[in-house]
């Protein structure tokens, strides 16, 4: 048997416990100062009658207002500045619609005459060009050094599963990198007279109201990247469209999955000052972040949603535009067109809008719409055994952006 040193600890609980026992049976002495009071004619009142009739009388606070103290939140009910009791819907950043397209076009009037876009001139595209978009695909979907927690991986086969998290470059700083180099680059190989009438400017907000069906509705959204031109884009058809019908989805209401709203503020917001030379819009690129634009009812989103989103967005640059323009009026004296560019970094999906009328609800004019389908841009873009590596790429898309940014 190991002898060990014997350890001289004392137990704090048992002598807690002795103390209280000691301290319990303790009587108090009587220090005979009552007596002695009460023989010099001092009255003794005991504590517990004193506070008790401090207690009975009531006595009125003031408040006093401390500086420093932060002024308390305001309430989003009834009592907050901006509360109307008529309701507004809102389509923002985030919304999809329920039926994409077709809602869309419903909304905003306005009807697809043939599929593709329109005829422009097409820019013959160089190797070089193409060698230089592929460098661009790598170092904004691989080279960059941003190393952030990436969204959870999801097997719909098997939901419970968790995956090991992954870290890398997020979506936004992708879409934003891919976005710029690439429009630098069609820049440095466009013709420079050409290049001297547009202008880029980023992180815009815009934002139309109008009435339909006896109720008011606001587009508020985003332009995150918003290429401008010193004269508007020409218009692109004269076809009448009187005998073009809209979408049905009957028994669908228009106005599903619009965002209800009692506290709003009514405005209508065209970010460029009318009177800057390159005020007028040519192209807007809609970055599609699917962390953050989802479905209400948390199914995934589908193309004809996406659609719908990009002709929302590209609508309510053409109309801001148009009412600073024009003003109040219905039918546009002159149309107003605007490319626009959806993209989640992979899949680009390029769109044209002609904006003949701000009458909503007129069953004669109507606005008109060109799109294509999701183009990938690649196939693949990741490490593979330590190497980077692209697959798939496409021109397509850079043939694309090309003629947009030089159409006039």
């Amino acid at each position: 048997m190991r002898l060990s040193q014997q350890l001289c600890k004392q137990h704090i609980g048992w002598h807690f416990k002795k103390l209280w026992a000691n301290k319990s049976i303790k009587k108090i002495e009587d220090t005979r100062v009552e007596k002695k009071l009460l023989e010099k004619g001092i009255p003794v009142v005991r504590a517990e009658d004193v506070l008790k009739e401090a207690f009975r009388q009531k006595h009125e606070f003031e408040k006093v207002e401390v500086v420093g103290f932060k002024t308390p939140p305001i309430a989003f009910d009834n009592t907050h500045p901006n509360w109307h009791d008529r309701i507004l819907l809102t389509y923002k950043d985030n919304n999809v619609l329920l039926d994409g397209l077709k809602q869309a076009k419903i909304l905003t009037n306005t009807v697809e005459l043939k599929e593709d876009l329109p005829k422009s001139t097409e820019l013959k595209i160089k190797k070089e060009i193409d060698n230089k978009v592929k460098e661009i695909i790598l170092s904004s979907h691989v080279f960059d050094a941003e190393q952030q927690k990436l969204p959870k991986l999801k097997d719909p086969e098997r939901p419970a599963w968790n995956f090991p998290r992954v870290y890398g470059i997020t979506q936004p700083r992708v879409i934003k990198l891919l976005l710029s180099n690439l429009l630098q680059l069609i820049e440095n190989t466009s013709d420079l007279d050409l290049v001297k009438n547009r202008f880029i400017i980023d992180d815009t907000h815009f934002s139309y109201n109008f009435e339909k069906y006896g109720k008011l509705i606001q587009f508020e959204l985003k332009g995150d990247t918003l290429l401008t031109s010193t004269s508007p884009l020409t218009a692109i058809t004269d076809q009448p469209t009187k005998e073009l019908e809209l979408p049905d989805i009957f028994p669908i209401e228009p106005t599903i999955t619009l965002n209800e709203e009692n506290i709003y503020t009514v405005r209508g917001i065209y970010p460029v000052n009318i009177q800057f030379a390159k005020s007028h819009p040519h192209t807007i690129f809609i970055p599609h972040v699917e962390t953050d634009v989802k479905n209400i009812f948390e199914e995934p989103v589908t193309d004809e949603q996406i659609f719908g989103r990009s002709l929302l967005k590209t609508f309510t640059v053409a109309a801001s535009y148009a009412k600073q323009k024009f003003g109040d009026v219905k039918i546009l004296p002159k149309p107003v067109t605007v490319q626009c560019v959806h993209t989640n970094g992979h899949l680009f999906h390029f769109g044209v809008l002609q904006l003949n009328t701000l009458d909503l609800e007129d069953s004669g004019v109507k606005n008109v719409w060109y799109q294509t389908d999701r183009i990938p841009l690649f196939e693949s873009c990741c490490y593979k055994v330590g190497k980077p590596v692209l697959e798939g790429y496409n021109s397509e898309v850079i043939q694309n952006l090309t003629n947009f940014y030089n159409n006039v």
